[in-house]
């Protein structure tokens, strides 16, 4: 199995998300619980990047449209839920989300080792 430096264990912390790129991917690094996760910094709606959104207990929000994701999982937990920072009614979401389904963040394996994080690839 081959693998790929991302970063160094002490770029990656609890809080917050640490972009980098491998593979011809943009990937973002956060430490949830001590454990390191990684998520496609891609948002699944419009493949806007998320590494400008909020991160809070293990998720982050797209900072475009407020769907927001597990750090670990990649599991979608509230979809298009914004526009800019402004909330949407109800009724109009369905509208904003221009008939996408909620969808996960592909999420990566890696492994921490050393002071350095590295994506494990197949």
């Amino acid at each position: 199995m081959d693998r790929v430096k991302l970063a160094d264990s002490a770029e990656v912390r609890e809080g917050a998300v640490h972009a980098v790129k491998a593979e011809g991917r943009s990937i973002l690094l956060s430490r949830v619980g001590g454990k390191v996760c990684a998520v496609e910094n891609r948002c699944p709606h419009f493949g806007l990047p998320l590494a400008r959104g909020k991160v809070a207990d293990g998720t982050i929000r797209c900072p475009f449209h407020g769907s927001r994701f597990d750090l670990c999982s990649g599991e979608n937990l509230d979809w298009v839920k914004s526009v800019g920072g402004l909330p949407l009614p109800e009724w109009s979401r369905g509208l904003v989300a221009l008939g996408k389904q909620p969808t996960p963040l592909r999420r990566f394996e890696v492994n921490e080792e050393n002071g350095a994080v590295f994506l494990q690839q197949p």
